[in-house]
């Protein structure tokens, strides 16, 4: 605070004022690590997801009188390389379409990183001439989400940089210097096709500074004062567990995938808002792991197991030695740590639910579609019950009980706890509060391009800001894509013109 009372009581003056332009270049086309941790981000998918989808462009599909074409090349790579031919047709293909000063003298070279297999390409389209929207008709809404991803990267690394001018203005009050900083995007560039996703940091905004002199005096508006304090490191996402896995030298590119779905299927962890929190069985194996194979679960480990299959590969080591030198000492501890360990029970949670049946309070298990409650007199008490997530919101329908419910795929819906006699569903979120309006409950509806807003949950409130989802059935998902509704549109517009 005496800072600020300082610069409250003091003048502010320009000292100096800096323009510079600044560079950035366009990012080298997909490997496989990329590639999930850039869907992930601006997609949502799964790695699992990514990679499925990613194997059917690659296998081909049926596109229209061209047959059966594969649209992308080899998804499993850990290379940046991109032949000449491809980046021949990715050059014309930016003159036609953007101008030749979106086109560099030369075709970009990026190299890949030290221990790449440089057997396959880049990930990219396997033929510029078919452009997304040229195949919109024949690709599912999430085929089209990843190819059009593809098809941009691939693009915006054959082409120039992007620019930006920057202004910096260095300002002294009293003993203390400030800066402000500011930019602005000059020439878009690559960035005019694609721009690549951040863990936890924000796309470059235009930050627009005044015309300033220096010797300038400047007039105070407000004083913000802000403390800011050391955060803990942020929970990964599968976006960054892949980023550390590849840095770590944890896996190959085909890998990454199934170790995410390993830890998820086994409950080592669970996703809450798409990052991975630790569940106590996974803590528990965690310490076991530490205390009895320490050299195993050391992350330098699978790094340096990987390097030793590469020595082999190339001839350098007998394969032989390289099983002998670690099976031996593994066998001796993985005697030694069954003999330690024998049967370990996870601490049973109890709630305070009684069980009809016999009357004992039912305890808290886990299952393969989630937690519920079990009579812990099983095998002669049976009885199961789900755990039900009440919301506090009446039904508008029956006047019961709104409770939170997930279809087959986890995907979180709300619905009426007396169902199937009540059919009331919704996707959006119910709230306590209610309508000012009509005195119907609030729900939170998320939107497409991002942020959320409160709305009546009665349709027909003039507080709507869109058309509440349909009540009468139960969530289902559409089977009319994007992809079909452009083709019909496309074809009523050719007849009407």
């Amino acid at each position: 605070m005496v800072i600020k009372t300082h610069l409250e009581e003091s003048e502010f003056t320009v000292t100096d004022v800096k323009k510079r332009e600044r560079r950035r270049n366009p990012i080298p086309p997909f490997t496989t690590s990329s590639l999930q941790q850039d869907a992930s981000r601006k997609l949502g998918f799964t790695s699992r997801k990514i990679m499925m989808l990613a194997q059917q462009l690659y296998e081909g599909l049926e596109i229209g009188k061209s047959g059966h074409i594969g649209l992308i090349t080899y998804i499993r790579t850990d290379s940046n390389r991109v032949s000449e031919s491809a980046q021949s047709e990715a050059r014309s293909f930016i003159t036609t379409k953007y101008g030749a000063e979106y086109l560099p003298d030369k075709a970009p070279i990026y190299t890949s990183k030290k221990n790449a297999q440089d057997a396959h390409e880049a990930i990219r389209p396997t033929s510029v001439e078919l452009p997304p929207e040229s195949v919109i008709a024949h690709l599912s809404k999430d085929q089209y989400k990843l190819y059009s991803l593809i098809w941009d990267r691939f693009i915006a690394s054959q082409m120039t940089a992007a620019i930006y001018d920057t202004l910096t203005i260095e300002i002294k009050a009293a003993q203390y210097g400030l800066r402000a900083t500011g930019s602005h995007l000059k020439f878009a560039g690559f960035m005019a096709v694609y721009t690549e996703s951040k863990e936890g940091e924000e796309q470059d905004k235009d930050v627009d500074l005044p015309e300033l002199t220096a010797g300038q005096s400047l007039k105070t508006y407000k004083i913000l004062p802000k403390q800011h304090f050391t955060q803990p490191p942020p929970r990964y996402t599968e976006a960054s567990l892949v980023k550390i896995l590849e840095e770590k030298g944890i896996g190959r590119p085909s890998t990454y995938a199934p170790i995410i779905d390993t830890i998820v299927t086994r409950g080592y962890v669970e996703k809450i808002e798409k990052k991975f929190q630790p569940t106590e069985l996974g803590c528990l194996v965690v310490d076991l792991l530490k205390q009895y194979f320490e050299n195993i679960v050391d992350v330098e480990f699978t790094a340096n197991m990987e390097d030793r299959l590469d020595d082999v590969a190339e001839g350098e080591i007998p394969y032989k030695q390289v099983l002998r030198d670690f099976y031996q000492p593994f066998a001796e501890t993985l005697s030694h740590a069954e003999e330690e360990i024998g049967q370990v029970e996870l601490p049973v949670e109890v709630s305070d639910v009684q069980c009809e049946a016999c009357g004992r309070f039912m305890v808290v298990k886990k299952g393969r579609y989630g937690s519920f409650l079990a009579c812990p007199g099983f095998p002669a008490c049976r009885n199961t019950k789900a755990i039900v997530k009440d919301t506090g919101v009446t039904c508008p329908k029956c006047q019961g009980a709104i409770i939170e419910r997930r279809t087959k795929r986890g995907k979180v819906f709300y619905g009426c706890q007396k169902y199937p006699e009540c059919d009331y569903v919704t996707w959006d979120t119910p709230l306590k509060e209610v309508c000012q309006t009509c005195g119907t409950f609030m729900l939170k509806r998320g939107f497409k391009k991002g942020g959320a807003a409160s709305v009546c949950g009665n349709p027909a409130c003039p507080t709507q800001v869109e058309s509440t989802p349909k009540t009468s059935k139960a969530p289902k998902a559409t089977k009319t894509t994007k992809a079909t509704k452009t083709a019909k549109t496309a074809k009523r517009r050719n007849k009407s013109g």
